[in-house]
C-alpha cells in the first residue's frame, strides 16, 4: 500500500532532506567553515529521533573551550585571534571521523558530537586533539611564537543523561 511505501521511504526523505539543509550556509560560521549552534538547534530533533530509531546507539558529545582565549586578541589583536580559531578548527576537524559533526558553538567554544561510539572513544579523541593542540605554534605579528590548550568535557548520550540538550549542558 502507499503507506507502507511512505514508511519505508520516510528515513531515505529525512537523509535527503538533511543533506540539503546541511548545504544552507546559515548554518556554518563564516570564519571557520564549521557548522555553527544554529545547526545544532535545527538538527537537535533529527539526531534525537535517529538514536530512538536505533536503541543501542551511543552520541559522544565533547565540549571544547579555547583556554585564555580573550588574552590572544588583548595581546595580539583579533586578527591573530581568527588565525587560532581558524587553526584549532582545523585541528578538530582533522581528529575526528568523516561521520563526526564538529560546530563553532560559541566565540572560542567548539562542540563535537561524534556519532554512533563504543565506551571511551570520546576519551580517546579527546587525548589525540590534546596532543595535536600541543605541537601547534601560533605566530603573532611581530614574530612571537605562542601555544595554546584546550578544555575538554565529555558526556555521553543516552548514557549519562536522558535528555541530548541535558548532556551538552
Amino acid at each position: 500500500s502507499l503507506t507502507s511505501y511512505f514508511e519505508a521511504a520516510k528515513p531515505v526523505l529525512e537523509s535527503r532532506i538533511l543533506t540539503d539543509r546541511l548545504k544552507d550556509s546559515s548554518l556554518r560560521d563564516a570564519m571557520t567553515g564549521l557548522y555553527n549552534r544554529r545547526f545544532l538547534e535545527e538538527f537537535i530533533d533529527t539526531i534525537v529521533a535517529s538514536q530512538a530509531r536505533r536503541e543501542n546507539e551511543t552520541y559522544t558529545i565533547l565540549m571544547l573551550d579555547i583556554d585564555f582565549f580573550k588574552a590572544v586578541n588583548d595581546t595580539y589583536g583579533h586578527d591573530i585571534g581568527d588565525s587560532v580559531l581558524k587553526e584549532t578548527s582545523r585541528v578538530l576537524r582533522e581528529s575526528v571521523r568523516e561521520s563526526d559533526i564538529v560546530i563553532r558553538f560559541g566565540g572560542e567554544e567548539f562542540l563535537i558530537l561524534l556519532i554512533d561510539t563504543e565506551p571511551d572513544y570520546g576519551i580517546q579523541v579527546a587525548e589525540k586533539i590534546r596532543q595535536k593542540m600541543e605541537n601547534v605554534k601560533f605566530k603573532a605579528s611581530k614574530g612571537e611564537v605562542f601555544k595554546k590548550t584546550i578544555s575538554m568535557g565529555i558526556s555521553e548520550f543516552p548514557k549519562d543523561t536522558d535528555g541530548f540538550l541535558q548532556a551538552i549542558k
